[in-house]
């Protein structure tokens, strides 16, 4: 093993006392050691991408995240075929999708049943907290229609989601990932957005926004239930407003998509 790259069951600083400074001039060098550490296991990996020095592209951005996770979706896998399952997780994230572009977002991840996304990259963050709750109404409006019109008739199944949203000042960059270039956008910022989504099933609401989002909204005529809540791995207590609706209650509200619903179901196979 080279040594300017160690890989140990635990990292430090102190690990790489030539690779550090070897890294700041050398992508070559850089990639190998990231490398190595994958094929070591995904805990060295990580541990091995926060000693790594910045690249020249990141770029710190204040912005608005939303995470989206599928409440009720393990029930639903429980009682279809495979097949079933990955077409309806299809149509859910074409339609969620359409939502997130509409607005100027972009997803940076998606997972299972869960969707990672932010705003702001090209706008205020002003701005982008407005359109993260905008794609948040668009998204419940088209899961509305979802539901009636196709989860319904054809599994007699309703879907629920959880969404949590958060604004703040984050690190984006770019890195290969297996040859190819992938965003990245961390930070504690995206840390809370996601607690905050996981906090929608204890609050029994449907969508979570932090207080400091919240009142970039500027809902002067509306007026939202606002609590003291400790996320887990958060140390200090985080103020929220309640946006949402308790689960399985019945939302309504205008489809986004309008009369391209029923194309962008068959579209998405």
């Amino acid at each position: 093993m080279s040594k300017n790259c160690i890989l140990k069951n635990k990292f430090s600083k102190s690990d790489f006392p030539k690779a550090e400074e070897t890294l700041k001039d050398s992508d070559l060098v850089q990639n190998l050691c990231l490398e190595r550490a994958k094929k070591a296991g995904p805990e060295q990996y990580s541990q091995a991408r926060l000693l790594v020095p910045p690249s020249d592209s990141d770029l710190e951005k204040e912005l608005a995240m939303m995470f989206l996770d599928i409440r009720n979706f393990t029930a639903f896998m429980e009682s279809r075929s495979a097949h079933e399952v990955v077409s309806v997780i299809r149509k859910l994230f074409v339609l969620f999708g359409e939502s997130v572009k509409k607005n100027g977002g972009r997803i940076i991840e998606v997972s299972g049943d869960s969707l990672y996304a932010v705003f702001g990259l090209k706008s205020s963050v002003t701005d982008a907290v407005k359109a993260s709750y905008q794609t948040a109404v668009d998204i419940f409006a088209d899961l509305e229609i979802f539901n009636s019109r196709y989860a319904m008739p054809y599994f007699d199944h309703n879907f629920d989601i959880g969404i949590g949203l958060h604004s703040g000042m984050t690190v984006v960059g770019q890195f290969d990932l297996d040859f190819k270039e992938h965003m990245t956008v961390m930070g504690l910022p995206v840390n809370l957005a996601s607690r905050l989504q996981n906090e929608t099933k204890v609050q029994n609401n449907n969508l979570l926004i932090s207080e400091e989002a919240y009142q970039m909204l500027e809902l002067e005529d509306e007026d939202h239930e606002q609590r003291t809540v400790f996320l887990k791995g958060i140390s200090e207590a985080q103020q929220v407003r309640l946006l949402g609706k308790p689960y399985t209650e019945i939302r309504t509200g205008r489809s986004v998509l309008g009369g391209d619903f029923d194309y962008m179901l068959a579209f998405s196979g």
